[in-house]
């Protein structure tokens, strides 16, 4: 049983609080004053033992500094005071049991203190939106470990700085909004957020040095997506299929660094308002989205600046980067696989096609560190005379259906981390398979020596100098 005194102490501190924060905020509230009782002021309210629950005074032009010790305000459940001028530090919230609400956006606080929300086990809305004058600070993970019920975060624009932890997103089952846009936040999306409930998810306009990177794979899996801000980071990597996320309305992703084919699951998706493509590097046919879809999407690298299919051969190519890696930083610019686009002299060495007219002779890609699988549509190039991707990481086995290329004289696949059995290929074949362990030799073959090492490329029977060039770098 609590003793009487205890009472009597917590009132008074509650008491000496209010008198705290009548005299720190200008203009006085309308109808504060020391001649009555708190609980009638404006915007506050009590319960029956006359102990503040709330204190709300959204958008009431007040300036001053709130008092620190708003932790004797024991029953306090909610906090609004956002859109006002207050600065100096955030008052420590820590300890505050009952505590759902902090809504202190759009002011100008100047320091968010350690410790400040530890044990607020109760919190569900955490808004400190807009306030340009905080010190760099980090997302209060370890102060948050215990407030399972948070369901909002929203700290855009708070000078926040860091990374998103790993399994930051296991600990907010409940959460459906997270918005940390133009902040100095970095690093990858973390996979926990994949599995989480949000709704709602900006990230965008990360103003530091560094800001988010890696692949955006991770919202494929976020089934509840309504609305997903990515834009002005450095994402790379392809748009996922978001075939899953069937209430998603809005997805921004211009100005960032993504490749590869717009998915089809993003052109079905009948939910879908708005999207933002443009400033990357996408590329095949120029998408088209159903009717009332409002859509920017250039510049990119489309094949194409209307709607309509891109060249056999270009889609042969786009198809067969999207095995190499998830980091594939291969694309074409234009409509012609063999002199569109533009062309870096710089890789001549290591990456070029080769084409003689029209049609693409030679495919190399060589000691490029190359991630990915080798694509069956290269059988699709049925010109291809050499095929030449030596000297990387590719893994997967070797496509039998290259064996139906009708004019394939040379196929180098050494130094890789490829599996399975060698298919049998022609005798005119000049075969390089060399340096992957996992490789077994098909025992019927017959001709095209296995560990034939090619001097060079081979030239196109009956040819003379071909056309060639790097490829475009995306």
């Amino acid at each position: 049983m609590i003793a009487a005194v205890d009472i009597i102490n917590a009132q008074n501190y509650e008491a000496n609080y209010m008198s705290d924060l009548l005299k720190a905020l200008t203009p006085t509230p309308t109808g504060w004053s020391n001649k009555t009782h708190y609980c009638k002021w404006k915007g506050i309210s009590c319960d029956s033992s006359q102990q503040v629950t709330s204190i709300k005074l959204p958008s009431s032009s007040l300036t001053g500094i709130l008092p620190p010790n708003i932790l004797y305000l024991l029953n306090l459940h909610h906090i609004d005071l956002h859109n006002n001028s207050l600065n100096g530090p955030l008052p420590y919230f820590s300890s505050l049991r009952l505590l759902q609400t902090v809504s202190l956006g759009h002011n100008n606080f100047t320091t968010v203190p350690d410790r400040c929300f530890e044990f607020t086990t109760s919190l569900r809305t955490l808004n400190l939106s807009n306030n340009l004058n905080l010190s760099p600070w980090v997302f209060p993970m370890n102060d948050l470990t215990d407030s399972n019920s948070l369901d909002t975060i929203d700290l855009e624009a708070t000078n926040m700085m860091g990374t998103l932890q790993l399994l930051m997103f296991d600990l907010f089952p409940n959460l459906h909004t997270f918005i940390i846009s133009y902040n100095k936040m970095d690093g990858t999306l973390p996979q926990s957020l994949g599995k989480s409930a949000i709704r709602y998810l900006r990230l965008n306009n990360q103003v530091g040095e560094y800001k988010f990177s890696g692949t955006i794979d991770v919202i494929s899996s976020m089934s509840n997506l309504s609305q997903v801000w990515l834009h002005n980071n450095t994402f790379t990597g392809r748009i996922p299929n978001m075939s899953n996320c069937t209430n998603l309305f809005d997805l921004q992703l211009q100005s960032n660094d993504l490749i590869g084919l717009v998915p089809s699951s993003l052109l079905t998706l009948s939910s879908l308002k708005i999207i933002s493509l443009d400033n990357n590097k996408l590329h095949g046919p120029m998408p088209l989205f159903h009717k009332g879809v409002k859509a920017t999407l250039e510049p990119n690298n489309f094949c194409r600046s209307d709607v309509g299919p891109c060249d056999p051969q270009v889609m042969i190519l786009l198809e067969i980067f999207e095995t190499l890696g998830p980091f594939s930083i291969f694309s074409i610019k234009g409509n012609d696989a063999c002199t569109g686009g533009q062309w870096i002299n710089l890789f001549t060495d290591f990456i070029m096609i080769r084409c003689e007219r029209g049609k693409i002779v030679t495919f190399k890609i060589r000691d490029f560190s190359l991630t990915g699988t080798i694509s069956p549509a290269f059988s699709n190039l049925t010109s291809l005379v050499n095929l030449t991707l030596a000297g990387n990481n590719l893994t997967g086995s070797i496509p039998p259906s290259l064996t139906t290329l009708p004019q394939l004289q040379l196929l180098d696949v050494s130094n890789n981390n490829l599996s399975g059995v060698i298919p049998k290929f022609s005798s005119k074949v000049k075969l390089n398979t060399t340096f992957n362990a996992l490789l077994r030799q098909n025992m019927s073959r017959q001709g095209g020596g296995e560990n034939a090492t090619p001097a060079g490329d081979v030239q196109p029977r009956g040819s003379s100098k071909a056309n060639l060039r790097p490829f475009w770098i995306a």
